[in-house]
Order: structure tokens, then sequence, then C-alpha cells
């Protein structure tokens, strides 16, 4: 008898009765997220079918990429001939008809020339492959785009009477003499066995997609998986590593980011360059790329590396809520709430960070690359605050959707846009826990971020909250309303980006941590009555007070009301940011920098009405 296959990875050990998620894993490692399962299409592009699509003829769709409108793009013919097609073997009248069309004046005509496909005609409606424009007395007619014409084609239905028109065209892209007219039906792409018809030959169903991996890795542009690779990394980590394996991991590089298809050599740690243009000396060329592409390093969390980091433990994951009450204490009292003040921490440290634009000439001598790092430090801060508040919006949206479906044991659902019990106006900067200190208000020093690391880190408290819900809904899916668990996933797997941007703010400012002023502001906590933040605190109450409604107007299903609300929150935010920004740069107080007390501006809302 032979041996059964040995699990080796952590999720197929952690086995039965389903593999179950790691802690430190996002949920895209589990095999119910492969790409196979959720885009089966990625084996062959599904275009190339449609080039068959009507029997004896073969085509091309042009300008699948939107290029302007020529006289070449829209559904070319490449071939036109019924013998080599196995279909008009099959004896029905129809394919008899379109047989002696082809062998015919239609299809002889045919054989001169590039002809391109005029228009199709079904169920009595005829569409011709342009646009028409009206120039006084003359019309003019512009090809559509091969993508266009595809969609068109998708659409047109088997087993039901087709016509298809061709014509020649001029340079400009009008149609050329009267059209050739044929008459038949869709091509079936799958025969009476479930298979693709012989028609299609070997490597037809991938010729359009893209070149060897080795050339898809320099040039592909389409938004495809084979281009799937990373533009800009970190250099391979060094230095000490700490017992529990993560120091290495956090070490600042004496580089910010590399280009990962830089050539190697003397002079490999050069920072990225910031445009196409500048970098592609740099690159490999497509030579090059086939002889050399060994030498492009693997990539973990961003960083480049040689080899393989040793596995921590095992963990098993065990739900952490039993039941429905313990999902919905969890959510109100404590996650949701948490998303929120991490939200305003992470908005506080954003603000403390200087503007790029507030660089002088001399520091721009000094440190020729500081407004860069500025900019990419705040964006991704920036992004991870911005990611925490639709974190609490999906918070909310469990519970409602729980709340329709009468399932809400506290009653009427209230939404939660409210601080933690434990958040504070001035950080516990000394104190040894680590959410009390991450529940506070205070600049983006070097402490903090690493602190924000802390907090975001793979298998810490937040991962393992929401690795508990999404187990607690997967196993119990049959008791919910559908896209609960999905929900839950978004944000379980979402979350655990928030660890890697921090980082990669750690390492763009580790060359700054000499002297933490030349990147950051002189930033102090103001008073709830300070005038100075009243425009700010009143613009955090209105984006408050509209999220609360907007929320209550989605639990009603009342989209409409929802949408205004949910938009003059966002009005209420870009104000509010201008407002912040110009408080810490030192606008309102001339050579003072100003914080915005944000927990005070709560105030008044912990009941969530």
């Amino acid at each position: 008898m032979a041996k059964p296959p040995e699990p080796l990875n952590r999720a197929a050990i952690l086995g039965p009765p389903y593999p179950q998620p790691v802690l430190g894993n996002p949920v895209s490692s589990l095999m119910e997220s492969g790409v196979g399962n959720c885009y089966p299409g990625l084996e062959f592009d599904i275009r190339q079918l449609d080039v068959r699509f009507f029997p004896g003829l073969t085509f091309e769709f042009l300008g699948l990429e939107p290029a302007g409108p020529d006289g070449t793009q829209g559904v070319r013919l490449v071939n036109a001939e019924a013998e080599s097609d196995p279909l008009f073997d099959d004896p029905a009248p129809w394919l008899k008809a379109l047989k002696r069309q082809l062998n015919g004046p239609e299809g002889g005509a045919l054989g001169d020339g590039d002809w391109y496909l005029h228009a199709v005609a079904q169920h009595g409606s005829r569409i011709e492959l342009y646009d028409f424009n009206v120039f006084q007395n003359a019309v003019q007619m512009t090809p559509y785009e091969g993508e266009t014409c595809w969609w068109i084609i998708r659409g047109v239905e088997a087993d039901v009477d087709l016509t298809v028109e061709l014509t020649q065209r001029a340079p400009s892209g009008q149609p050329l003499g009267n059209p050739v007219v044929l008459h038949g039906r869709r091509r079936h792409f799958l025969d009476d066995t479930g298979m693709i018809p012989d028609v299609y030959r070997a490597g037809e169903l991938t010729a359009s997609m893209c070149s060897p991996w080795t050339h898809d890795f320099r040039d592909c542009a389409c938004q495809y998986w084979a281009s799937n690779h990373p533009d800009v990394v970190l250099g391979e980590v060094v230095g000490p590593q700490a017992e529990d394996g993560n120091a290495a991991e956090d070490a600042a590089q004496p580089v910010t980011f590399l280009d990962w298809m830089r050539r190697r050599g003397p002079a490999q740690d050069i920072a990225a360059a910031s445009t196409q243009e500048r970098a592609r000396p740099e690159r490999y060329d497509p030579y090059e790329i086939n002889l050399r592409w060994q030498e492009l390093d693997f990539v973990l969390h961003g960083t480049e590396t040689d080899g393989t980091p040793e596995m921590p433990p095992l963990t098993a994951l065990h739900a952490a809520y039993p039941s429905l009450q313990d999902v919905i204490t969890a959510l109100t009292d404590d996650l949701a709430p948490l998303e929120f003040t991490l939200s305003m921490v992470y908005l506080y440290a954003f603000f403390s960070l200087r503007a790029p634009e507030d660089i002088s000439e001399d520091e721009r001598r000094d440190w020729p690359d500081l407004a860069d790092d500025l900019r990419a430090a705040r964006q991704l801060v920036l992004s991870v605050a911005l990611s925490e508040m639709t974190h609490m919006r999906w918070v909310n949206q469990v519970l409602w959707t729980l709340d329709r479906a009468g399932l809400y044991p506290k009653g009427k659902y209230k939404p939660i846009v409210q601080p933690h019990s434990d958040a504070s106006k001035t950080a516990a900067a000394e104190s040894s826990d680590l959410e009390d200190r991450v529940l506070g208000l205070r600049p983006a020093t070097p402490d903090a971020i690493a602190d924000f690391i802390a907090v975001e880190r793979p298998a810490n408290r937040l991962d393992r909250e929401y690795a508990g819900l999404v187990d607690h809904l997967r196993a119990n899916a049959d008791g919910y309303p559908a896209g609960l668990y999905e929900l839950a996933v978004r944000i379980d797997s979402d979350g655990l980006q928030h660890y890697q941007k921090f980082r990669d703010v750690k390492l763009i400012l580790s060359r700054y941590e000499h002297d933490t002023s030349i990147y950051l502001r002189d930033v102090k906590l103001a008073d709830a009555d300070d005038p100075a933040v009243a425009d700010a605190l009143g613009l955090l109450a209105d984006i408050v007070d509209n999220t609360i409604k907007g929320y209550q107007a989605e639990r009603a299903d009342d989209m409409p009301r929802a949408d205004a609300c949910i938009q003059a929150a966002r009005s209420a935010m870009r104000s509010f940011q201008v407002e912040a920004e110009a408080l810490a740069s030192g606008a309102r107080k001339p050579g003072e920098s100003v914080g915005v007390p944000f927990f005070a501006a709560w105030q008044g809302h912990g009941d969530g009405q």
C-alpha cells in the first residue's frame, strides 16, 4: 500500500476538518483563495476563443489597449476557408450552406487584401462596429477598438442564425465598397465531451498572452499576474538577529529603495531612480535578462534575500468567539472603537511629519532625498489611517447586517464611531504595556513607529482577534447572512499590510534618526479649549456626526440618505486635513506647531447617537 503524502506546510499540518488559517499568514494562503479557484481564465486568454467565433473564419482583435482611432483597429480577418475546420464535417444544413458560400464568390473575394469585420446581425438587430460622427454633410465612421468589438462578439448567441459582414477599409478606417455577407451561426466553444474543439491549434489560446517570463519581468505593463513582480525593494537585511527572529526584520538599512531589475555589481545599492527613463540604463536589457535572470533576488516582505528565514514554532488558531454574543461584544466594545482610535493616532503621527514643500533649499542640499522620503513616509502613514477608518466601517457593516437579519441580541443597532475606552489624550510613553502607549496621541518618533509596527505585527492581538472572527463565521456560515464571512476576510487580510507599511516608514526615516528634527515638526498637543483648534474640532465633530447618520441610513437601507451623509463626512474630512495641516505647520500660530486633540472632539458621541 502506498504511503500517504506527508503534509509539509503549516496550514496542511494543522489539517482537518479543513486547512486552518495560521497566525501571521494572510488569508490568501488558504487553498480556497488560490488564483486558480478565483480566476480560472488565467490559464489562457479567453478572448482567443472568439478569434474563431464564426466557422471557417479566423480573426484577430486589434487595438485591445486604447491607442486612439486609426484604420487598422477592430477585428481583422486572418484566414477564410472551410477545408481545415473540422466543424464542416457536421451535416447540418446551415453548415453546408456556409461552406458553399466560402467556396464560392464570397470566399474568393476575401482572399485579396485586408478585410475587417464590418457588422454582425442576429435576432433582427444589426450592429456596425464603428463610432459615427456627423460633420455637416459628411459622416465619419471610426472603427471600434478591438476590446469594444470583442465585447459585442461575446454577446452573440449560439444556435441562432447569425449574419456577419466584412469590408475593406481606406487608411482612415472608412469602409470601401459593398460588404461580403456570410450567413451561419456562432461556434460552440466546448464539444459534446466538454473539451475545447480541435480547430484551436496548440498554443493558440495563449498566443496573445505575455512573452516568456524573463521578458515579462522587464516590460509587461498590462494588469496581469505575469507582471506581478516588485518594482522597488529594500536591500538585504544585515546585522544581529534577536531571539524572537524579529530584530533583523526591523533593522534600518542604509538605502531606502532599490530597483529590483538593476544590474548587479559594485554600485548595486544605488537608490532606485524616480522615473522609468532614468532607471532604464541601469536595468538588464532584454538580452541580458535571458542570461542573468538567476541574479534577481527573492523578495520577502518587500526585502531582498538569498535565503529562507527560520520558521517560528507552529501555533494553532482557536476560535476566539464561541457564540454570536461574544462576536457582537468584541466588535462593539473593542474592535470598532480600536479601529477608530488607531485612525486618530496615525493621523496625529501623519501631521507631525514635515511636508515636502516645507524643506528649505539648504536642507535640500544637505539631504537631497529628504523631500522624497517625507512624501513616501507621509503617504504610507496616511494610507494606514484611512484603512483603519475603512475597517471601522466594515465592522459596523457586520453589526448592522446582523441587526437586519434579527440576530442582534442587544436590540437595535447603534453605530460605533467612538474611541476605545483606554484611549488617552496624551501617550503613556513610559508604560510597559504596548496598547497603553499606542492608544495615545504622539508624534511619529522612532519609538512611536516601533510601537505601531509592534501592534500591527502579524499574530499580535489585532490579527488574532480578526482571525478568530473569520474562523467563527466560516464555521457557522449557514447561520449568518451571506457576505459576512467575506467581509471579515477583507478586514483580516487588509490589516496585514499595515505592519509592512510601518516597517517601510521606519526604514525610510532611519537615516535621520540621529536628529529627528530633520523630519519631525515640534508639534505640541493643544488643549480642547484652545481657540486655535476650534475649527478643526468642529470639522471633526461634523465627520463623526455625518458618519453616524450615514451608518444609520445604511442600516435602514436608505441609500440616498446614506450616500449624502457619507459625502458630507468626506467633504468635512478634506477641510479637516487642510486645517490640521495648517495647525501642525505653524500657519495658524506662527512659530508654534499645534496638534489637534482628536479625542476631545469626540465628546458627546459615546452612545453612538
